[in-house]
């Protein structure tokens, strides 16, 4: 019994430091230019960062919902929101273009292979994480629910330094 206390609590431990940061990995504008998520998420913003696909229904509703409060959170706390596609390489085209007729007014990668969500241990989308201004991951949502962007703006508050 002891035995699994202890291996409890490594494996907790070793789960907490992997989310102090994001990984070292590279994700991809549309445009195909590569960037390192874990320095783009590094540069003193606040940032919202969700993982979502085109055939995810709940990745949908949540990037719409998030458009509704996107220009009231960026004006109050200078927040940005990345949303990172993991559809594969012959979809990343179709992401684009949901995301133009949309609208959606945010910083969009691409994580065609699923580097950054493998190394993430992501296993349902949408999969949000919350960035504080100096790179770190404060909190980490799976799942869309109502009441989601309230509960987000409390956390965004209690990060303005």
């Amino acid at each position: 019994m002891a035995f699994k206390s202890l291996l409890l609590c490594v494996l907790t431990a070793s789960f907490s430091i992997f989310f102090d940061t994001l990984p070292n990995v590279e994700v991809n504008r549309f445009n195909g230019e590569a960037v390192n998520i874990k320095d783009y998420t590094s540069n003193g913003k606040i940032q919202l960062v969700s993982l979502w696909a085109t055939w995810c229904g709940p990745c949908k509703v949540e990037l719409n919902a998030l458009e509704k409060v996107y220009p009231d959170w960026k004006e109050k706390y200078d927040v940005e929101i990345i949303a990172v596609t993991l559809d594969n390489s012959r979809m990343v085209k179709r992401a684009e273009t949901l995301a133009e007729k949309e609208g959606w007014p945010y910083t969009f990668f691409s994580d065609a292979e699923g580097v950054l969500a493998g190394k993430l241990g992501v296993r349902g989308i949408p999969y949000s994480m919350l960035i504080d201004q100096d790179g770190n991951v404060v909190s980490t949502t799976e799942g869309y629910y109502p009441g989601y962007e309230a509960e987000m703006e409390k956390k965004i508050k209690a990060l303005i330094k």
